[in-house]
């Protein structure tokens, strides 16, 4: 059963565990809104980006903020692997996990090294990465930017 919400940005697959919701089970649900709840509440997501060989290639990362299912920062090394590979190819996935649910996300993502953006989403156990703080040359904030979701 599949069910296209009024948003056009989120397209969501419902499934219990050997059940389908029906649509009135859908339609009871703000579903925009319990989607947008599991991306604010987990602590960190899953990210997806296309490797120098065109393969995927998935790993963890802190969540520290986010707009909904809308939009996500990550801050990573201006040198890493995915910092490189998101300048490369800009098509990312994120997946975010709260209990048994789960958002995916399929987007676009850039990385930002202003100055502003990297002081207003700086956490202070980022020193443990970024010794410099706040103006360490290596930190940078990955934006990503949602395309379509699934819930």
């Amino acid at each position: 059963m599949t069910y296209r919400c009024p948003s056009c940005l989120l397209f969501c697959v419902y499934k219990k565990r050997t059940e389908e919701y029906t649509m009135a089970d859908i339609a009871s649900k703000n579903i925009l809104a319990w989607a947008n709840e599991i991306v604010n509440t987990a602590a960190e997501a899953y990210i997806g980006v296309i490797d120098e060989d065109g393969f995927p290639s998935v790993s963890t990362i802190s969540s520290i903020h986010t707009d909904g299912i809308y939009k996500a920062y990550f801050a990573t090394g201006i040198h890493g692997n995915k910092a490189i590979r998101i300048q490369n190819n800009c098509r990312t996935s994120v997946c975010y996990r709260e209990g048994q649910n789960n958002v995916s996300l399929v987007g676009e993502a850039i990385i930002l090294t202003d100055t502003s953006t990297r002081h207003a989403l700086w956490q202070d156990w980022f020193m443990q990465h970024f010794p410099g703080g706040k103006d360490d040359p290596t930190y940078c904030i990955i934006q990503f930017t949602s395309i379509r979701a699934s819930l």
